[in-house]
């Protein structure tokens, strides 16, 4: 069942206690310390438990339902088929709030337990309920063909007709769900949903509202939905933090400030030294192809043309001298346009509340992440140390994040520079793809499949800048488990020339591991990653191009 008013669904979870499982994704944890701040405020009691997973989930739900008759899926669950997997009593009431689409139709169209949240503009484009779930009936079914047979059985559309009607409904029935789930991806933000939610009870704030801009920052840098999105997301926060600015107009220094701003695609610069920022982050490292001699020098031609001293852009950025400090992203964005660099910036905002603490949104994303996505923490242990770095009070939380990130960033590009430089990227027809050895350097850092998604963009973007068809293709990275090689993961990505993020990966996924005798589970969110037997990768991917090739 669809839901289109949020406060009806706030109504339904804040009467009695309610069960709260929440994905591991930022955009997710966002919209839980959203919401979680307002079952406080209506001293609502709660259970909460992260997953990460299709089993983690089923398993939580098992362990906590019986005390629980109302649950909430943040970020999680909209892609399942809930009644299937979960098996609710008639008396348990399950909300749903997820970003992945499409939308399990047995999800869309249940009458009972099944409630789907969306925003209240938004139009689901899902097949009729007819044309799904009713057959024709038995009469209609039984009538002869022979009395409509004509002599030309050739076109296609009299063929169709001479059809009994059970016949055509499911051909039809099978072309709609094909054309349905052939495409995944995200929709709105769950985080920015709970914001809209939190505005409508009159219960938001700047703190709210930030947590909600971190939630769609989340979803741009890690491209899971498209600029055009993302700018219409961006307008309605802006609109209000406009709102919210002319309602707070005290001057106190402690009073938290958010502000537009014009963001820089580097990584992480305001905590790290321009330098290393420039050679780790995505965007700059791909397109001065930082990985070969010649890309160093032109990185070094670009701050002698800036006219950076190499002495400032090697300190940290709080060490530089003021003036350049104060005008060094200028003189980066100017000096972008010759390099070819002409989107290096980006749209954004920043917090500041006091003197020395000013945060933009892409930093406290790639902080919240590198714990969310440790690969040495467990889904529990890494969820609330990532909940202590969104706490405003808890700063040196965000700091080891910030520092647990630029590991990752650098693990990230000396995995790229391995694949290239041993030129383990593989042209398969269809797709391209690339498979991390047993015993590589960087493996303990990126087995995680959210690092592994990053991994396989960052790939794309870099390869791509090297081969230009490759930007035209999907990227496919394999993975074997740290702690048991035994089994791999296999990740995704579309191409990098498509503007929409809609991926047909996930489907193919599915449909290749069909045709083989493998070992495969599809237990994430995201059906652009699965777990397959590490001997069986080879078996997988020759299926998946005879698929893609046809």
């Amino acid at each position: 069942m669809i839901v289109n008013n949020l406060i009806e669904m706030y109504r339904g979870i804040s009467n009695e206690r309610v069960l709260v499982l929440v994905n591991t994704s930022v955009d997710a944890l966002c919209a839980w310390k959203i919401l979680q701040s307002m079952l406080h405020i209506d001293s609502v009691q709660y259970t909460l438990v992260p997953v990460d997973g299709q089993t983690q989930l089923e398993n939580a739900f098992q362990t906590h339902s019986e005390q629980n008759s109302v649950v909430l899926l943040l970020d999680c669950g909209g892609n399942l088929n809930l009644m299937e997997s979960l098996e609710p009593s008639e008396e348990c009431h399950i909300y749903v709030v997820d970003s992945h689409i499409p939308y399990d139709l047995d999800n869309v169209y249940d009458g009972g337990n099944i409630r789907v949240v969306v925003p209240e503009n938004c139009e689901l484009e899902v097949p009729r309920y007819e044309d799904i779930f009713e057959e024709e009936s038995d009469d209609e079914n039984s009538e002869p063909n022979t009395k409509r047979r004509k002599e030309n059985e050739k076109d296609d559309e009299e063929e169709d007709s001479l059809l009994p009607k059970k016949e055509r409904w499911k051909r039809k029935r099978e072309e709609l769900l094909y054309t349905y789930y052939e495409l995944s991806g995200c929709s709105s933000s769950v985080a920015m949903l709970m914001f809209e939610l939190s505005w409508k009870l009159s219960k938001d704030n700047n703190e709210f509202l930030w947590w909600g801009i971190v939630g769609i920052s989340d979803q741009f840098l890690n491209q899971k939905i498209s600029r055009d999105q993302y700018v219409t997301a961006f307008s309605n926060a802006q609109n209000h933090v406009q709102r919210l600015s002319s309602l707070n107009s005290t001057s106190s220094i402690n009073e938290m400030k958010i502000r537009y701003n014009n963001e820089l695609r580097l990584e992480l610069y305001r905590h790290w030294t321009i330098m290393d920022s420039l050679k780790q982050s995505q965007y700059t490292a791909s397109r001065f192809r930082i990985w070969t001699s010649k890309g160093k020098k032109k990185l070094n031609e670009f701050l002698a043309d800036m006219g950076l001293p190499l002495l400032q852009c090697t300190q940290t950025f709080d060490s530089m001298d003021m003036e350049i400090r104060r005008d060094v992203c200028n003189w980066i964005e100017v000096t972008s346009q010759k390099y070819g660099l002409d989107d290096i910036t980006y749209s954004s905002f920043e917090l500041q509340y006091g003197f020395r603490n000013k945060f933009c949104a892409g930093d406290i994303v790639n902080s919240v992440f590198a714990f969310l996505s440790s690969p040495e923490l467990d889904t529990e242990a890494a969820f609330l140390k990532a909940q202590d770095t969104l706490n405003r009070t808890k700063k040196d939380f965000m700091e080891d994040g910030i520092e647990e990130s630029k590991r990752l960033w650098v693990s990230l590009l000396a995995q790229v520079e391995a694949f290239i430089d041993m030129k383990q990227v593989i042209y398969a027809g269809p797709f391209m793809y690339a498979v991390m050895q047993e015993g590589s350097a960087q493996l303990g850092s990126l087995c995680n499949p959210a690092r592994l998604l990053k991994l396989c963009r960052y790939l794309s973007e870099a390869y791509s800048a090297t081969t230009r068809k490759a930007a035209t293709l999907p990227f496919i990275v394999a993975c074997p488990l740290h702690l048991d090689p035994e089994y791999s993961y296999v990740v995704g990505v579309p191409p990098l020339t498509l503007e929409s993020k809609k991926s047909y990966l996930g489907r193919a996924f599915q449909q290749a591991a069909s045709k083989v005798s493998a070992t495969i589970e599809f237990d994430y969110f995201n059906p652009n990653v699965m777990q397959i037997k590490s001997e069986d990768k080879a078996k997988f991917f020759d299926a998946l191009t005879a698929l893609l090739v046809t």
